[in-house]
């Protein structure tokens, strides 16, 4: 229960406790080692008064807001959730608060006004090939920067991605090893870099296997509720209707069996289907979906420590790290993994 009289400030933190401001400033920050008595000591004081510290006047003290932010783009699709759900566990762990920017609604002047302001002390990219501004600011400010799930070629920021060329290579050459004749593929954006990567790397295995995708089996679309849906039919009604349709990641995937559902077509009896991210929702009984697994939780954790070290300046070098995905193998295929 709070007996405290008033809205307390860190002096009066201070004079409870019987120690000085400094003091109380380094138990907050986490940073500075304090005896375990001294700091027990302010902390039951901070815990009876409700004490909260103002972020702005922690800012100017210790040209730190504590803040971070995240840009994302496409928060319909459900991997994003799940990406800012890693990242905020791992934030809290490290003391520092979330502020998220959805570029696509939003637009980047709200975050590169935080980024010049000094609101957030780095950002996290998620969708770095719609961001583009916003980076450009902030590594000219040279404010902490770190790219999550995409690739920027020759940016000086660390990159956090998995194997998006490899993964899809693997899909590939699974589906050629089951014997699937004719396979089409149906992907979004091609300036996501994830999504590039990953059509490149399957068509690379294609033609290593001596096979292609016929034009008539490939649909290429901007993120529209019904694009992908209706790419499924389209191809299902050509003369030589696939066998099997890989998708750029889930999203697309679920799209594509909708499309399917709605004409009849079984999966996998009909044709099979691939996806690609590991969203939770591919596991549920409805969806059944084989697709390859991004490690997001382990991408996430890499993240905010690459971020935090840039924070707190303990590296200078920019850092790509590449983490290998896992294929997932489920009804939408039947088969087992090659």
């Amino acid at each position: 229960m709070n007996t405290y009289p008033k809205k307390l400030n860190s002096t009066d933190i201070a004079r409870l406790a019987g120690v000085s401001q400094a003091t109380v400033s380094r138990v907050l920050s986490g940073r500075d080692k304090v005896k375990e008595a001294t700091r027990l000591r302010v902390l039951k004081v901070i815990n009876e008064s409700g004490y909260s510290p103002n972020p702005f006047a922690q800012a100017m003290r210790t040209s730190q807001s504590r803040t971070v932010g995240v840009a994302v783009s496409r928060i319909t699709n459900p991997i994003v959730p799940e990406i800012l759900e890693a990242l905020a566990q791992n934030f809290t762990a490290f003391k520092r608060r979330l502020l998220v920017w959805n570029t696509d609604s939003e637009g980047e002047d709200g975050l590169i006004q935080a980024i010049r302001s000094g609101t957030i002390d780095g950002v996290i990219f998620t969708a770095a090939s719609h961001q583009t501004k916003a980076i450009k600011v902030a590594l000219e400010a040279q404010k902490p920067v770190v790219s999550f799930n995409r690739y920027l070629e020759g940016a000086a920021c660390d990159q956090i991605v998995s194997s998006n060329f490899d993964g899809a290579a693997q899909i590939a050459r699974y589906l050629v090893a089951q014997g699937r004749q004719r396979i089409g593929f149906i992907n979004g954006p091609l300036d996501r870099t994830t999504l590039a990567d990953r059509e490149a790397g399957f068509r690379h295995a294609l033609a290593v296997s001596g096979r292609d995708i016929p034009p008539q089996l490939y649909a290429q679309s901007d993120f529209e509720p019904e694009a992908f849906r209706q790419a499924a039919i389209d191809m299902m009604a050509s003369d030589t209707p696939p066998d099997a349709i890989a998708c750029g990641n889930d999203l697309i995937a679920i799209g594509t069996l909708n499309g399917l559902r709605s004409i009849g077509a079984k999966v996998p009896e009909d044709v099979w289907v691939t996806g690609f991210d590991g969203i939770e929702m591919t596991g549920w009984d409805v969806i059944d979906l084989t697709t390859m697994r991004q490690p997001i939780d382990v991408m996430a954790a890499d993240a905010a420590r690459a971020l935090i070290d840039r924070i707190e300046g303990r590296y200078i070098q920019p850092k790509v790290v590449e983490y290998p995905t896992e294929f997932i193998v489920r009804g939408s295929t039947t088969h087992a993994a090659q």
